[in-house]
């Protein structure tokens, strides 16, 4: 029987990587894996080509600046709310193109079992990540592990 020895849990939205984390720790203690968590912050409206005034560009970079720091401190408390003693945990904040990151991220550091969220999306997460999410699962080099969410509506009168 296999047992995953490196094990890693994606977040592409802190708010639903908390069931998450929760099953990446007890897969990690279950195997004695060693555990990496990650939020992976995609920014399609990089700066790169745009001409745009200093005092806008500023504002712009601010608020990413800031989206990562949330999102560290975020993975941090959800890591920290858990019973962890004796896990080799490794954070870390990705930014990019989300399926390429998280490809490269696994063949660099060997990893067998990724957990991730799998959740029913509205329509604006579809828009922004249904496709990214249907493509990583086709290219993972290893097993992964979905973690079932259901799609938090509510109807507005």
């Amino acid at each position: 029987m296999k047992h995953p020895k490196r094990i890693l849990v994606v977040s592409m939205g802190t708010k639903q990587a908390l069931e998450a984390v929760q099953w990446g720790i007890s897969f990690a203690r279950n195997y004695g894996a060693e555990l990496f968590v990650t939020h992976i912050v995609h920014n399609p409206f990089g700066l790169e080509g745009w001409s745009l005034p200093i005092s806008s560009a500023k504002v712009i970079k601010d608020e990413f600046t800031k989206i990562l720091e949330d999102a560290r401190k975020d993975l941090q408390d959800y890591i920290k709310a858990e019973d962890t003693e004796g896990l080799a945990i490794q954070e870390s904040i990705m930014q990019g193109e989300p399926v390429q990151e998280i490809t490269k991220f696994i063949s660099e550091k060997n990893i067998d079992l990724m957990v991730m969220t799998a959740h029913e999306q509205g329509y604006l997460e579809h828009l922004l990540m249904g496709q990214d999410i249907r493509e990583l699962i086709r290219k993972m080099p290893c097993s992964i592990f979905l973690v079932k969410r259901d799609l938090e509506y509510k109807r507005y009168e």
